[in-house]
């Protein structure tokens, strides 16, 4: 009896690690575990997050750009400047912004810093501008897929607002004017 109970213990034993093992390796990745809930918009239409509400309302390209009074500012590629609105809905933050175009992730370039989005933001409180982003001139061509993604922090846990944006019907100029942040209604 000893013999039986001795394999049948180390058959089931044999079987729980097999079963863990199979278990493990079909477990998410952290990355997955921990990723934001994707809100997705559309260009022209309102989207809202937990904290943050957007509305892209342009998207414009061109070799130079310009906020007054700075002098103008040519790019390593083109600018893709993205028009928005902004508004926080429910607490204070700092909003961030990325640039995909196809599996290129832009940030919004630091030129621009003083009068580009990207601010502090009080809850009713809208806000008016632009993000500027230096994207490779053959990027622009070749059209991939390409959205704004804007979220608030840390964004696990969090939404992350995703709204595709045409580049193929972007308004194209040289020099672009980037406008000042705009506050309130």
């Amino acid at each position: 009896m000893s013999k039986v109970r001795t394999a049948l213990t180390a058959a089931l034993t044999a079987l729980v690690i097999a079963a863990a093992a199979v278990l493990w390796h079909h477990l998410p990745t952290p990355t997955e575990v921990y990723a934001p809930f994707e809100v997705v918009g559309s260009q022209g239409e309102p989207v809202a997050g937990r904290v943050i509400a957007l509305t892209v309302t342009d998207v414009r390209v061109g070799p130079r750009a310009r906020a007054r009074p700075r002098p103008v500012i040519a790019a390593a590629g083109q600018w893709v400047v993205v028009d928005a609105d902004l508004e926080a809905t429910s607490t204070f933050l700092m909003p961030e912004a990325e640039l995909h175009v196809g599996e290129n992730v832009y940030i919004p370039s630091d030129r621009f810093a003083l009068a580009a989005l990207g601010g502090p933001l009080a809850p009713g409180i809208p806000q008016r501008g632009s993000w500027v982003f230096d994207v490779a001139a053959d990027l622009l061509t070749s059209n991939p897929g390409t959205t704004l993604q804007v979220w608030s922090g840390d964004d696990r846990f969090d939404s992350r607002l995703v709204v595709p944006v045409s580049l193929a019907g972007a308004e194209r100029s040289d020099p672009i004017a980037v406008e000042p942040v705009a506050v309130g209604r």
